[in-house]
């Protein structure tokens, strides 16, 4: 049995929302604000457990649509429902993107200390006072991004703002902490447009070791992306800007027409495009395993307006908590989003023998959870 609780149990309009089935805990978005929340924090008795993450999804007022292609078609239903989605393709203009989903299997061999932060999802800026001025990019004006470091958005009535990476810290509730990490989807530019065509400025999908860009005028832009080593910022998103990027990276133009959204954080948050007729990227998605590219030596983090957040090395290697059966899934993922843990094997008193049996049995569950 799990114990947990919220990290900060005084958030106004905050309570835990945790549902259980059998020995699977459903981890939900505990606020009422999808921009203003707290964490869980979650004691983890030595045992093997499976992590299930989904991101969020970006902000549109036309919905939210499954990984979409540069052709416009997207990922099968068939796909979505293996992992347990709930997105639909919609061959509409300015959509949000979807955010990712990621799991893995991690035996842990002493008591652990967790934190999961559930990504809020990107809203639409509702401010119908502002729509192609320099004063909408005034930062008291801007929609916050998602819980979890989506990119914030100008005032404008239509926009949207990225959603927040949903994610597990161990030890301790910090970004250089994070084992495993869902990215989120970006927001869309406004409502209008043509489906492949004129101001389809769609959101790009979240997840996936390399994160969607986004769309511009319904055509996939690409150039820039998060992936394991870059992005945006380190485990935020970026604002819309008057005079675009404070990133040296990002992209730089100016525009001062304000339905120009956030971007999707992730394990690095994704780019936003600073173009009124370009929704913006996803985040990325990672778990620390044998395979992961863990960036080297201090790891620079800005929140969405370029505000440093702090620099340090990533806390672990991989000789601390790995994970194995790792599985991505870009772009299945509407709303806040979600962390599903199941108990593989418990064992509330380990000894030698104990842990011998779940050094045994670790392979035989990653062998039948592939079937």
């Amino acid at each position: 049995m799990l114990k947990y609780k919220l990290v900060n149990e005084s958030k106004v309009g905050a309570q835990i929302n945790v549902t259980t089935d059998i020995d699977q805990y459903f981890f939900d978005y505990p606020c009422t604000s999808s921009s203003d929340c707290t964490d869980y924090e979650v004691a983890l008795s030595p045992g093997l457990y499976k992590f299930e993450l989904y991101g969020s999804s970006g902000g549109s007022l036309n919905g939210v649509t499954s990984y979409r292609f540069p052709d416009g078609s997207c990922i099968s239903e068939e796909i979505v429902n293996r992992y347990r989605g709930n997105t639909q393709c919609r061959h509409h203009a300015s959509v949000g993107g979807a955010g990712g989903y990621i799991s893995g299997i991690i035996l842990l061999r002493k008591s652990t200390l967790s934190y999961i932060t559930i990504g809020g999802k990107g809203t639409v800026n509702k401010d119908t006072t502002c729509y192609h001025e320099i004063r909408c990019f005034e930062q008291n004006l801007y929609s916050p991004g998602g819980y979890g470091g989506g990119g914030s958005t100008p005032a404008h009535p239509t926009v949207g703002s990225g959603g927040g990476q949903t994610a597990v810290k161990f030890i301790e509730n910090n970004l250089w902490h994070r084992v495993i990490v869902a990215g989120s989807g970006g927001g869309a530019d406004n409502i209008y447009g043509n489906f492949q065509g004129t101001d389809d400025g769609s959101g790009g999908s979240g997840g996936g070791l390399i994160a969607q860009g986004w769309f511009e005028n319904g055509t996939y832009k690409n150039d820039y992306f998060a992936n394991s080593t870059f992005g945006f910022s380190f485990g935020f998103g970026e604002a819309a800007q008057l005079y675009g990027s404070k990133n040296v990276n990002g992209v730089h133009k100016y525009s001062s027409t304000s339905d120009k959204s956030g971007s999707g954080s992730g394990w690095f948050g994704g780019f936003a495009s600073h173009d009124p007729d370009s929704g913006s990227g996803g985040g990325s998605s990672w778990a620390l395993s044998k395979d992961a590219i863990i960036p080297p030596g201090k790891i620079n983090s800005v929140d969405d307006f370029f505000t440093s957040i702090g620099s340090y090395e990533y806390a672990f290697s991989k000789t601390d908590y790995l994970f194995s059966n790792v599985i991505h899934q870009a772009g299945i993922w509407d709303g806040n989003g979600r962390v599903i843990i199941t108990i593989l094997q418990y064992e509330v008193c380990p000894t030698y023998k104990n842990f011998f049996n779940l050094n045994f049995l670790l392979p035989i569950y990653v062998f039948l959870l592939s079937k």
